[in-house]
């Protein structure tokens, strides 16, 4: 069963050869003011983490998607917000694709292409929250974190 939901979502996002294995604390040159992350997970626990820019920049804009199996997935934007999602995704696997779309202004995210968050920076009282998702200080690239325990390929789509 796991086998066939791979090859739908694999004939839906590109072929499986087209996905990029996750390589932790790899900086990635991945615009997404002109492309969305495509990360595919093929478990119901653990966390997606990524960042945009590097460790080292001083602004970084950090998402984290925390799973569960138990329907109370829960977000945390660094610097800005976190709760549970919106929408809790529609479940029929283990195999989720997740797609985050950043614009000027908000954040957001899909899981098998339900939109479970749409997060405006403008609704955070805390100033980091703009001044490292805005596009101010975005670097170009995406980074998976360390302590990213849930994905496993990550694709891109560009936007235009």
């Amino acid at each position: 069963m796991l086998a066939l939901l791979g090859i739908i979502f694999s004939v839906t996002h590109g072929v499986l050869s087209d996905w990029t294995p996750v390589e932790k604390d790899l900086e990635i040159p991945l615009d997404l003011t002109q492309n969305s992350l495509i990360v595919r997970t093929f478990s119901l626990h653990g966390r997606i983490r990524w960042m945009t820019g590097s460790e080292s920049t001083r602004n970084v804009g950090k998402m984290t998607i925390f799973l569960s199996s138990r329907g109370r997935m829960r977000y945390m934007i660094e610097g800005c917000t976190f709760g549970r999602l919106t929408v809790e995704p529609v479940i029929h696997s283990e195999v989720l694709i997740w797609k985050f779309i950043k614009t000027k202004t908000s954040l957001v995210v899909y899981c098998n292409e339900v939109e479970v968050l749409n997060y405006l920076f403008a609704d955070s009282t805390r100033p980091y929250c703009q001044t490292a998702w805005d596009g101010a200080e975005y670097s170009g690239q995406i980074v998976f974190s360390r302590k990213d325990s849930a994905s496993i390929y990550y694709d891109y789509e560009s936007l235009e």
